[in-house]
């Protein structure tokens, strides 16, 4: 039964971010409640929890709010570290992969994918991803005119994960990327060509002729079978969160280059897209994770946590 203690990810079924996180949650074997989310805004029941921030997607322990997968998978590890996803001897590689992964060849597929469904993209969803890039046109007939180089482009990065696997095949294992066992490095690469799976596969599978290996080791990690999730209200979920508490966290703030100390009010915005300034009393500052304290009727005392690496801090 969910609780305080429960995760719950506030996701939708065609969301390759969420699926990062729900590969993550079956390899670990993970107990685990799901909010199905709107795929566009409005979601009126996230933005009390997450004070405005709309990417996808959110997971909520109790009172703890943690935005986008990098912070979600390092709580992930953090409360729950057996079975390992963070491979001794590859520190900190995980979340460079991630750079590359969740950055241009997160683009090249969502120019794939569009440019091939372009005919059949609802306006509604065209204007929501508009208002999420700032601004910018989402224009289906530019990416379905350039879908031939950026097929190229896609397959060329998918190649990648090949030479990788034939050199750890060479060496003895090659099973997964860095080694024997799946981890951080495998769940940043397998969104992509599951988003592909799911929305073109017919290229996805002209591209696996020549990738022997990456279609093993895609079928390898889309074999695991983890926990059914249970799938509650959004309602529900305010309610956990406002008969919670957040976890205890000493109030500090380790080097900062802005001279942050706790109490101090501020705002956190992702760099990239979907600018949406979160403002909050500082709790805790470090290199890899900024932790604010909201309060709000709906769900009252929250931490809403982010990642370091790819978000904007200011006084406000």
């Amino acid at each position: 039964m969910t609780d305080a203690r429960s995760i719950i990810l506030h996701e939708y079924p065609t969301s390759p971010y969420a699926e990062k996180i729900r590969l993550a949650l079956r390899l670990k074997n993970l107990a685990w409640s799901r909010v199905e989310i709107p795929v566009i805004m409005p979601k009126p029941d996230l933005m009390p929890l997450t004070g405005g921030y709309r990417r996808t997607p959110v997971m909520q322990i109790g009172a703890d709010i943690f935005c986008d997968t990098a912070i979600i998978l390092r709580e992930l590890e953090a409360r729950y570290p057996m079975p390992t996803l963070k491979l001794p001897g590859h520190e900190g590689l995980a979340q460079m992969v991630a750079g590359w992964t969740d950055g241009r060849w997160f683009q090249a597929s969502v120019a794939v994918i569009f440019g091939a469904l372009a005919d059949h993209v609802p306006e509604d969803f065209r204007k929501d991803r508009e208002e999420l890039s700032g601004g910018q046109a989402f224009d289906t007939a530019a990416m379905k005119a350039a879908a031939p180089m950026m097929r190229d482009q896609w397959r060329a990065r998918l190649m990648l994960l090949e030479e990788r696997l034939q050199g750890g095949k060479g060496a003895g294992s090659g099973l997964y990327l860095i080694g024997t066992k799946p981890g951080l490095v495998d769940v940043h690469a397998y969104m992509n060509v599951w988003f592909m799976q799911q929305n073109v596969p017919d290229f996805l599978e002209q591209c696996f002729e020549t990738a022997d290996l990456t279609r093993a080791w895609f079928e390898r990690l889309s074999e695991f079978e983890g926990q059914e999730p249970e799938t509650i209200s959004s309602t529900d979920a305010l309610r956990i969160a406002k008969h919670a508490a957040p976890r205890l966290v000493a109030a500090t703030t380790r080097s900062e280059s802005q001279g942050f100390a706790p109490g101090e009010m501020v705002a956190v915005c992702p760099d990239d897209y979907g600018k949406v300034w979160v403002e909050g009393e500082l709790v805790h500052a470090d290199s890899q994770r900024v932790i604010l304290q909201r309060i709000t009727e709906e769900a009252e005392t929250l931490h809403v946590h982010f990642p370091r690496a790819g978000y904007l801090v200011r006084r406000i």
